[in-house]
């Protein structure tokens, strides 16, 4: 099956940092980018069909599953920087690769890494194609060359290029279309299956211990800001938030706002320690093991860390994937709304009963 029609991501993001548009654009298969630049006789073709799960767990979210709602995402491949590691890298221990990425990071030439990773990034060719009714699909005019073929089903939320975390499920595999294949069928590819929490949706609830030993739960924070950061101490970006974090924290802890970090190593005594070395001036508290199934991560459907939340007072998320200046940028924003509102409701009522 041949499709004339297909989606085309015109939005650019970066898995944590940029803001994203709809893939609503249409462009037929003519007008592919990947297509423009070879002959006729040189084009690729992928087939392939996504299936579900035979067993649909338990604690899924994500309702009926309808293929007519699916997409199969092309990604081409592209090239970031080099990251100049010290030549004895491989030799440090982990205490001593965040000590060097926390001074790497103070840097300009850190400054320089990100804003090249980041511009590569939200450059790759990524195309989006609809589905058949069975779940097959069929992508014609691809230039030779390595793909990540990644079919979806996207939260209706979805935005931008960054799909798979946005998601209920995903399957993935590599191929490369050359002059001796320039035809590849991937066969079934069947979904892994995740939650999906987007802007306007309630947040799991949530349970974590403090290093005190007590007990601290999402309704403790009911009618609060909340800034959630699922975190680890094996990561390095993690470790690089956390200035950005306390800033915030700092800025904004007298309008209602609590920032919370959830730890998601596989023991206590982990954060313990780096915390004991490195303390906090925000809350934080252990979550459990990452991999543990009856954790929260998996309610959130969080596939990475970091993963910084800002939730509402009502239990709603505002936004995810927050880092660097997006954090305050988000928290500034949620505040300034909440305030307009307020003001708009003590002008309605000072008016009542006046002429």
């Amino acid at each position: 099956m041949h499709f004339t029609n297909a989606f085309l991501l015109f939005a650019v993001v970066f898995c944590v940092t940029a803001l994203c548009i709809g893939f609503t654009d249409r462009v037929t298969a003519d007008d592919n980018p990947a297509a423009l630049s070879v002959p006729v006789d040189d084009v690729g073709t992928i087939n392939g069909r996504m299936v579900l799960p035979s067993e649909i767990p338990t604690w899924f979210r994500g309702g009926q599953m309808s293929f007519d709602k699916a997409v199969v995402m092309i990604e081409g491949m592209y090239r970031g920087p080099r990251l100049n590691r010290p030549d004895n890298y491989s030799e440090m221990s982990r205490e001593e690769r965040q000590a060097w990425f926390a001074e790497f990071r103070k840097t300009e030439a850190y400054e320089k890494y990100e804003k090249e990773k980041r511009e590569a990034y939200e450059n790759r060719p990524v195309w989006t194609f609809p589905v058949a009714e069975d779940g097959s699909f069929e992508v014609k005019g691809m230039k030779l060359g390595r793909y990540n073929v990644i079919p979806l089903f996207p939260h209706a939320a979805a935005r931008g290029k960054e799909l798979t975390s946005q998601s209920w499920g995903s399957a993935f595999k590599q191929i490369v279309l050359s002059d001796e294949r320039t035809s590849i069928d991937v066969g079934n590819m069947e979904l892994k299956l995740k939650n999906v929490v987007m802007p306007g949706d309630m947040a799991p609830t949530w349970r974590a211990t403090g290093y005190d030993g007590k007990e601290i739960k999402s309704s403790d924070f009911h009618g609060q800001y909340v800034i959630l950061d699922f975190w680890a101490t094996w990561c390095g970006p993690c470790i690089a938030e956390i200035p950005n974090l306390a800033k915030v924290y700092e800025e904004f802890r007298g309008d209602r706002l609590e920032v919370i970090g959830l730890s998601i190593d596989d023991t206590i005594d982990l954060p313990t320690g780096f915390l004991q070395k490195r303390p906090s001036i925000y809350r934080q508290a252990y979550l459990g093991q990452w991999h543990d199934t009856e954790t929260t991560t998996r309610d959130f459907g969080i596939q990475s860390v970091p993963s910084i939340w800002l939730i509402g007072p009502s239990g709603r998320v505002i936004d995810r994937d927050l880092a660097g200046a997006r954090l305050g940028e988000a928290v500034r924003e949620a505040l300034r709304k909440t305030a307009d509102t307020n003001e708009a409701e003590s002008s309605g009522a000072a008016g009542i009963g006046t002429k």
